[in-house]
């Protein structure tokens, strides 16, 4: 009987520890002032006062949003002296389908509305997901034992840093090819020394990304320098300084006297029209650097 209790025991302590370590939505909302927007009031919550709108009970409340993005409404429910709790049902239509619902009991929160004896429900929030496009919205709160409640409109704040994707890319020429060991399975490299290795044919304007590795021998320790040209019909387009430690976890298949240093990552802008690029290893202790490439993925379709 105590094994099972302790089973038992075991099992919900993991299932609350799930629950209790999960990770807060990152989104970032601002609020905004509905379509149409009717009568606002102010809650004030110690120094601090935040507006709110007015919603009757028994009236439907309309809005705009353009999408995609998300939208969250924050509710209070207007609560009586001498009433407890407070149950009610948020619904959000688009037209005749309903698009979002909740039902919600409350408690009276600490918070007063400005300028009146009135007990304000603990906040509740009920979120909807906007896909693309212009849509019209209504918000219907439903109880017995409110009169209105308070109503806040927030959305997502939009991205200000969009993130480019990358692919990877495989260069046109090469002479030889080794795989780093993964986990998972393997990732390509390509090794170049000071008479080159791997060429790319590329089509501008887009970013490439380039991965660099130099491959320590038995000799080398510490901290390493190098340099990776590239050029463009036999001239220098620029040169990639880089400085490298040893990795502890990383080997080359094809390579069991050479240990790889960490990654290097470099950008490199590549200008408008067709190119053929040459890389080249121009100043290393390491006998050969072993570099990938990646592009910036919109360009994808962009052909020699």
């Amino acid at each position: 009987m105590k094994k099972v209790m302790l089973v038992i025991l075991a099992g919900l302590f993991l299932f609350g520890g799930t629950a209790f370590g999960a990770k807060a939505s990152k989104t970032k909302y601002r609020a905004f002032t509905p379509t149409g927007a009717g009568k606002s009031v102010f809650i004030k919550s110690g120094a601090k006062q935040h507006k709110y709108f007015v919603v009757e009970k028994g009236v439907s409340y309309g809005f705009d949003v353009t999408g995609p993005t998300k939208i969250k409404i924050r509710t209070r429910a207007e609560i009586k002296p001498g009433i407890l709790n407070v149950d009610y049902e948020t619904q959000v239509w688009e037209a005749d389908k309903l698009i979002a619902d909740r039902k919600i009991k409350t408690q009276p929160s600490t918070l007063v509305l400005e300028g009146q004896q009135v007990g304000i429900g603990q906040v509740q929030s009920i979120t909807v997901k906007v896909p693309k496009g212009k849509h019209t919205y209504r918000l219907w709160i439903a109880s017995e034992k409110s009169d209105r409640c308070y109503v806040q409109f927030l959305t997502a704040k939009a991205s200000t840093k969009k993130a480019l994707g990358y692919k990877n890319y495989k260069p046109f020429e090469f002479k030889n090819q080794v795989n780093l060991k993964t986990s998972k399975g393997s990732i390509a490299y390509y090794l170049v020394d000071g008479t080159g290795g791997a060429t790319v044919h590329i089509t501008g304007p887009t970013k490439l990304r380039i991965l660099c590795r130099a491959n320590y021998n038995k000799d080398m320790k510490g901290k390493t320098k190098f340099t990776l040209g590239i050029f463009e019909n036999g001239t220098q387009v620029t040169q990639l300084p880089g400085a490298v430690k040893v990795s502890t976890k990383s080997t080359f298949k094809e390579l069991p006297d050479m240990v790889p240093s960490l990654i290097q990552v470099f950008n490199f802008n590549v200008p408008a029209g067709k190119h053929s690029y040459e890389f080249r290893k121009l100043d290393s202790a390491a006998p050969t650097l072993a570099i990938k490439f990646k592009i910036q993925e919109s360009t994808l379709g962009l052909k020699l």
